[in-house]
């Protein structure tokens, strides 16, 4: 590309504002490898304590015949705080260090799709955000775990659950909504601009068709999807940190493309 060129690229005000996002390639490289893997892991471990014997079976078989997650989740905090809070924590992190991931995706898919790269990972961040929210209401149910019991705990959440999964205004569930959307909306640039392959790209989306909402049970389809979400982004990170020349969404397409 010469001079010109990129200087006319640059002059473009969709591709300043997804530029605008970009972390830096260290940063963005990084995020895009351990964002996907954090969240992944944290799915894992939220997984894994619905599989273990820290119930007995007939507890067991009468919270999951429950219509809710919520009192099965809280049973499993009280009887195993210290694995069910990590599983937490750990998936909180993944949600923060991929709000970075994203913006770095978006400024590799700009080359073809400014508009569209732009506004997709606007929307994931987006979403994002609301991770965080309802990860400040479950954290206060686990206080109100330790404090009052399981059942007293879950029957405050079912019995507010609009008012607390939803939010003031119902900001979070239309913010959650809009997440959806952001995913297509940034595959679509990516695979436009050649950075993802029909595959990984339809990997993103399913890793982004995850539920939503307070105290939801993690299950090993979860799991799968997120290790799908790292094999699509993983590569694109190691590639950053490889230097600046790996940055560039022309170096990258021709090994990429077709996966």
């Amino acid at each position: 590309m010469t001079r010109f060129e990129r200087l006319q690229a640059w002059s473009t005000p969709t591709r300043r504002r997804a530029d605008a996002w970009f972390p830096g390639p260290l940063i963005g490289g990084l995020a895009l490898v351990a964002g996907p893997a954090l969240w992944c892991l944290g799915l894992l471990l939220r997984a894994l304590p619905a599989h273990s014997d820290l119930l007995a079976p007939e507890r067991w078989a009468e919270l999951r015949a429950r219509p809710f997650a919520a009192p099965m989740v809280l049973a499993m905090y009280e009887a195993g705080p210290d694995l069910v809070l990590t599983g937490f924590a750990v998936f909180m992190l993944g949600a923060l260090v991929l709000a970075f991931a994203y913006p770095a995706l978006a400024h590799l898919a700009a080359a073809a799709s400014p508009r569209l790269a732009w506004w997709g990972a606007s929307l994931v961040v987006l979403g994002l955000f609301t991770r965080l929210y309802w990860a400040g209401v479950e954290q206060a149910a686990f206080v109100m775990t330790e404090q009052r019991g399981a059942e007293a705990a879950a029957r405050f959440v079912l019995g507010a659950y609009p008012d607390l999964s939803y939010g003031p205004w119902r900001i979070v569930v239309w913010s959650s909504a809009l997440h959806y959307l952001g995913f297509v909306l940034l595959a679509v640039a990516a695979y436009r601009s050649r950075v993802l392959g029909l595959a990984r790209g339809t990997a993103l989306v399913w890793a982004g068709t995850m539920w939503g909402g307070v105290l939801k049970e993690a299950h090993l389809a979860d799991v799968l999807a997120a290790a799908a979400a790292c094999a699509a982004l993983a590569p694109l990170g190691l590639r950053l940190l490889r230097g600046p020349a790996a940055g560039e969404t022309r170096g990258l397409s021709p090994t990429i493309r077709w996966w």
